[in-house]
Formats: C-alpha cells, sequence, structure tokens
C-alpha cells in the first residue's frame, strides 16, 4: 500500500473516532430507570440508618428520609428495614433492571402497614438464621417500589454483613 494512502486513511480513522461524541453518557442520555445507584450503609449497631432516596444520601432521623435500617430494640436489637413516609409495595416477580415506572397496579399493591417490614413479619427484609447466627436478606430478588413525594425509586437490598446493608435503587417514572 502507498504510503500516502495509508497516511490518508490513518487520518480519516482517527478523526472518525476522535470526533463522535460519546452518546452512552449516562448523566445526560440514558433514561432516567437505566442511572441505578449502589449503596453501602455504615453500621447500623453504631448508629440507626435513614436514607433518602431523591438525594442520594444517608440523614438524620430529623431530616427528610425514605427508608431505614434500625436495630429493633423489642426483637433482640435485631436490624429491621422501616419505610419512612412513602407509599410502598413489593414484587415477586420483576425483574430489577427492567423496571421503568409503576405498575398500573400499584395503588392496590401498596404496602400500608410498614412494620410488616421489620424483622419476624410477613414482608421482613433482614431475617436471623440461628443455625449459622447470621443476620442476611431475607429475599435479595424482590424488588420494592417506592414512591415519595414527586419521585419513583425502584430499590432492591442485595447483602447484609455485620451491620452494613448494600442495595441499590433507580428512579423511575410514575
Amino acid at each position: 500500500m502507498n504510503y500516502q494512502v495509508f497516511k490518508s486513511i490513518s487520518l480519516a480513522a482517527f478523526l472518525v473516532v476522535f470526533s463522535c461524541e460519546d452518546k452512552n453518557d449516562a448523566s445526560n442520555n440514558s433514561p432516567i430507570s437505566d442511572q441505578v445507584a449502589h449503596v453501602t450503609t455504615t453500621n447500623v449497631n453504631i448508629d440507626n440508618i435513614y436514607y433518602n432516596l431523591a438525594s442520594q444520601s444517608q440523614v438524620s432521623v430529623d431530616d427528610v428520609w425514605d427508608i431505614g435500617i434500625v436495630k429493633d430494640t423489642e426483637n433482640y436489637n435485631m436490624p429491621s428495614f422501616v419505610p419512612g413516609s412513602v407509599d410502598i409495595a413489593v414484587y415477586e416477580m420483576l425483574n430489577f433492571n427492567s423496571v421503568v415506572d409503576l405498575p398500573v397496579t400499584f395503588e392496590s399493591d401498596l404496602v400500608s402497614d410498614h412494620s410488616l417490614f421489620s424483622y419476624g413479619n410477613l414482608h421482613e427484609v433482614l431475617s436471623y438464621d440461628m443455625t449459622v447466627h447470621k443476620v442476611s436478606v431475607t429475599n435479595p430478588n424482590l424488588v420494592y417500589l417506592v414512591k415519595s413525594g414527586d419521585n419513583a425509586f425502584k430499590l432492591q437490598f442485595d447483602e447484609y454483613i455485620s451491620g452494613i446493608t448494600i442495595f441499590k435503587y433507580g428512579r423511575i417514572d410514575h
């Protein structure tokens, strides 16, 4: 191949590769439901945990918070998931990554008694296995849909390790 032809092709390829705008910028172009935050909390054994989903931050109990992990003093100081002043529903058959908006059944699926999420109740998030003396996420496949004010979120608990909760969530349409 002629050196001039090679040089021209190389320059053209360089310009094509480096002049194209990055179309995969998650902060600007991805659908809101594709943006997922991965959270590792502080240790509930040191202090109760309260989290504001919209601000993506762990906050004080005196601040606005959507979800909490607290020590349940009535149940041997077991960690328990506590929804704040939010609407929340639990889904077994949803794929977290596929959820882009609240289902039409969301209002009828709501769990109005938030105490049902605490340790030992119907929708407990964290459970204790006496055989191995370990707290873990009861069912990491469950998807929780949360509506807080003008915002809606998908939420999934991944793991619990020695007082630290690991979960992911993303904003969805409502």
